[in-house]
């Protein structure tokens, strides 16, 4: 298996229960939000789902680029942008070779400087930690059949 295959299988498992513990959130918490400065739970899902391919994006290209956010209005319009935001990314790893990620990257973040490699583990870093977030979220909000993290 290639390392990158092996990135996008491991991510996808990651992935697949976020759209599990969506599915456990019902209609009228879009705008739901543990503190006054925090984000709202449509904004947390859509910045979680829309960042992969941007940060992904980056092996390729080295830029960082701005996804098109689309407007949703429920719990089934969120989930089919995070459905579409995971095929757009799972899109992009199927056009990474390893020796792309073991390129040299051009990063302007002290932090993600290195191979283009490290764009990859931020990026499933970033959904782990988003992740952890929207349990906390799903579970304020009422749901209680969570799924396993993995």
């Amino acid at each position: 298996m290639t390392k990158t295959a092996h990135w996008k299988e491991s991510w996808l498992q990651h992935r697949h229960v976020l759209i599990n513990l969506l599915d456990q959130i019902e209609d009228g918490h879009l705008d739901y939000k543990p503190w006054e400065d925090a984000m709202t739970l449509k904004d947390l899902v859509l910045h979680v789902a829309s960042s992969n391919a941007m940060i992904l994006d980056m092996v390729k290209t080295d830029d960082m680029n701005n996804p098109e956010i689309p407007e949703v209005q429920s719990m089934d319009e969120l989930r089919q942008a995070v459905r579409d935001f995971t095929d757009k990314t799972a899109a992009i790893f199927d056009s990474i070779t390893d020796e792309e990620l073991d390129q040299d990257n051009q990063a302007k973040i002290p932090s993600m400087q290195g191979k283009r490699e490290v764009y990859v583990q931020a990026m499933y870093d970033h959904e782990l930690h988003h992740k952890g977030q929207m349990f906390v979220y799903a579970r304020l909000v009422g749901a209680t059949a969570l799924p396993f993290f993995r």
